[in-house]
């Protein structure tokens, strides 16, 4: 039978605490001893396993304890017969606590590891909602922690991902028994994010981004945009997963990790024009990693290819205007003065003709602005082209994507049999305006195909891109002109550095 009680205290005239059979003894020797009562009223109940248990309440008087004693004991009867499921002692711990646990229980095994615990940290742990325990964490809470986020400037698909941590967090407890409740991420809907169509490079654009490229990194990319590997992937490539005779590539690592973000090892066909390019990283890596760092170890996965990739463009000329500064430093006084801050002139233009600042009079300093193109970005140029020219089926295999809805949802715009089937149900027949006659091309030959196809800056940066490169006005690059400069390493070449 349930039961409350108030422990209590006994203590001397010097204020002294003492125990119960000391007071008593002291009370029988005549000594004053006061018993003062406690303000906590305890349960005492049997607990699911049918043991007698005493546990503090925040009752405020002794009917509301006794209802609560009475409570818990019906409840422990019920997860005793298999009627309900019950909780564990501290009630499944705090918000923080359980995501604590699904990082290093669930997270940690995963590839992406590493950005999850740091978004759970920064965003979920250390804010106030963690403090609550999970029969405190509401859907409203959950609500206003999200749009607390959006307001923070948080993007829509950032909030997302937020929300979806908590979810498989508390997914995860209700599975193990950690938590008994229902998920309070349940009934709060997911932000709508504006879908983003992905950029890629386009067909004349990637001989000059190619060229564009210092000559230890060219290689990689090619292989990026060619196989459409990630970027973990490349980094993780073994001499022995390239069969050169076969042409084709075992995808198997990411990473540090022994597998890839699918879970699983595929083979990916290698293009007759990509051979080259393997064949020299092969013979100039220093270890058993086809694009390893100068030393031989493996690229951290903090490596900024999109960095690399974009200045590329801005070297070979794939920009969309130029952004003019003035970086002169003047006074108030109008002198030139080092310590002063720098003029905020700043104009945009299309071309790259010198300009000077209205107001001192100064070169302007010319900041090519190139698409915000990212290094994934030249998976989706593979899986473009593919799509284009070789249907979606190809581009699933080459993507090794598992599901066909998740290249069709990204290419099917570009299935050239739905292009077709468009074609002819939309002709009737109109003949359109005509075109202006184009330039005929500057024609290139012999050696010097290079030179005349890229004009090189006259002055030259320190480091290992000091080449500024942009694509001559002559008209766009064609592969087979590319390919039979020097820039391509050819394949007896490639032999000859490989023996």
């Amino acid at each position: 039978m349930a039961s409350v009680f108030r422990r209590c205290r006994w203590v001397r005239a010097d204020g002294a605490r003492v125990s119960e059979h000391e007071a008593q003894r002291l009370i029988a020797a005549g000594e004053p001893v006061e018993r003062r009562e406690g303000h906590v009223w305890y349960l005492r109940y049997r607990d699911e396993t049918g043991r007698m248990v005493d546990s503090s309440s925040r009752a405020r008087g002794k009917r509301e304890a006794q209802r609560l004693a009475e409570e818990a004991e019906r409840r422990a009867e019920r997860v005793r017969r298999g009627l309900e499921v019950g909780l564990p002692p501290d009630g499944g711990g705090t918000l923080a606590a359980l995501m604590e646990w699904w990082l290093a229980t669930y997270s940690k095994p995963s590839p992406s590891h590493g950005r999850n615990e740091s978004v759970v940290r920064k965003h979920i742990i250390a804010s106030d909602i963690a403090r609550l325990p999970l029969t405190q964490v509401t859907a409203a809470k959950v609500e206003a922690f999200l749009q607390a986020k959006t307001a923070e400037g948080l993007g829509p698909e950032s909030v997302n991902h937020i929300r979806g941590f908590i979810s498989r967090a508390f997914g995860a407890a209700r599975k193990v028994g950690r938590y008994a409740g229902a998920s309070p991420v349940a009934d709060v809907k997911k932000r709508r994010v504006p879908k983003r169509v992905q950029d890629h490079l386009r067909a004349s654009e990637i001989p000059a981004v190619l060229a564009a490229l210092a000559p230890e990194w060219r290689p990689l990319f090619a292989t990026a945009i060619y196989t459409g590997m990630r970027k973990g992937e490349l980094f993780a490539l073994r001499k022995t997963d390239v069969d050169l005779d076969q042409r084709h590539i075992t995808v198997r690592r990411s990473h540090e990790r022994d597998t890839t973000k699918g879970g699983h090892a595929d083979r990916v066909p290698i293009p007759a024009e990509l051979v080259p390019f393997l064949k020299a990283a092969i013979a100039t890596s220093p270890s058993g990693l086809v694009f390893p760092r100068p030393e031989g170890t493996r690229w951290s996965e903090t490596t900024r290819l999109s960095d690399k990739l974009r200045r590329a463009m801005a070297r070979a000329g794939i920009v969309e205007g130029y952004r003019y500064t003035c970086r002169a430093r003047v006074n108030g006084e109008g002198k030139r003065d080092p310590k002063a801050a720098r003029c905020t002139h700043a104009e945009v233009a299309p071309d790259k003709a010198p300009r000077r600042c209205p107001l001192h009079g100064d070169l302007l300093w010319p900041v090519p602005q190139v698409r915000s193109i990212r290094f994934m970005d030249t998976r989706h140029t593979a899986g473009t082209h593919l799509a284009m020219r070789a249907g979606l089926a190809v581009a699933q295999r080459v993507l090794r994507h598992s599901d066909p809805k998740i290249t069709a949802k990204h290419y099917a715009d570009l299935d050239p049999y739905m292009l077709g089937a468009v074609d002819q149900a939309l002709s009737f027949g109109v003949a359109g305006p005509a075109e202006p006659p184009a330039e005929a091309p500057r024609a290139v030959a012999g050696a010097g195909v290079l030179d005349s196809m890229l004009d090189r800056a006259p002055e030259k940066k320190k480091g290992r891109n000091s080449e500024a490169v942009k694509p001559s006005d002559s008209g766009p690059l064609e592969w087979r002109a590319i390919q039979d400069s020097n820039l391509w390493p050819s394949a007896p070449e490639a032999d000859a550095l490989s023996s």
